[in-house]
């Protein structure tokens, strides 16, 4: 068993904060989620792994990317079968900007296959962290490799190439991310890339497997979700106006509708 845990960020734009391996996982409830990226991948045993109501099997070297804030749990899949994983969190100002790479998803899930790279990849950054003195500026380095290269598996989810991401989605999906602030609709959205609402909203779920709409409000929530962890002097209404809605009530509701909790008591058990 190997683990680190509250590591000094020393100002990295990422870095990891806790990173363990041959770690004996016991079970693990989070309502509120956690509040930094989390990297949970399978060394020995098999786990069960829930993100709302999506159940997530997690065999040898299978793993799963878990965005900050989003509620799961996770325990063994065998009581009688001890269930040893590899973990690391991210921290760092790039690792909070880190959801679009993620297309705003909830999580990303490698399958056993495509988990060995990541396996190496962690014991490089704890061989790193093992070495006297420590590299601090490699293990940013490593770290930053590790999440852009779990972020990129969202990719093997959605064709990137298709003709329609690249007219259509992904400009789609930028024009969201630099305006969601404003009063920005979707009519207003597909009128920037001259095509009708309908057909934004036909190519996207094509594509992205949900609506613009719905895109555009994780963008907000996450951003949102960012502002009352880390501005904590900001009010709720200062805090809905500047993730784009223009309503405090209206966005307390979608917020604890999205979320299960309050946007107070989301603040409050985040920090």
């Amino acid at each position: 068993m190997r683990a680190y845990f509250n590591l000094d960020a020393n100002d990295f734009p990422v870095t990891v904060e806790h990173i363990g391996a041959e770690w004996p996982q016991d079970q693990i409830i989070r309502y509120q989620g956690f509040p930094h990226f989390h990297w949970l991948q399978t060394e020995k045993g098999v786990g069960d792994f829930w993100i709302g109501d999506t159940h997530l099997v997690l065999p040898e070297k299978a793993g799963v990317l878990v965005s900050p804030g989003v509620a799961h749990r996770y325990e063994s899949a065998n009581i009688n079968e001890p269930w040893e994983v590899i973990f690391v969190t991210f921290q760092g100002k790039f690792a909070d900007d880190f959801n679009q790479q993620m297309m705003n998803h909830d999580y990303v899930y490698i399958p056993p296959e495509r988990g060995v790279e990541f396996v190496q990849q962690v014991e490089k950054i704890i061989a790193t962290l093992d070495s006297n003195p420590v590299d601090n500026e490699w293990v940013s380095a490593l770290s930053y490799y590790l999440l852009l290269s779990l972020g990129r598996e969202e990719s093997y989810h959605v064709n990137v190439n298709h003709p329609d991401f690249i007219c259509y989605v992904k400009p789609a999906m930028t024009y969201m991310s630099e305006n969601f602030a404003t009063q920005l609709t979707i009519t207003s959205v597909a009128k920037h890339l001259n095509v009708t609402p309908q057909y934004l909203d036909r190519v996207f779920q094509k594509i992205m497997h949900l609506s613009p709409q719905e895109y555009l409000l994780q963008i907000r929530i996450s951003h949102a979700k960012k502002l009352l962890v880390s501005q904590k002097h900001l009010r709720v209404v200062a805090v809905a106006n500047e993730s784009g809605f223009r309503d405090a009530a209206y966005f307390s509701r979608i917020f604890k509708r999205e979320t299960g909790v309050t946007p107070l008591n989301f603040r409050k058990w985040q920090t």
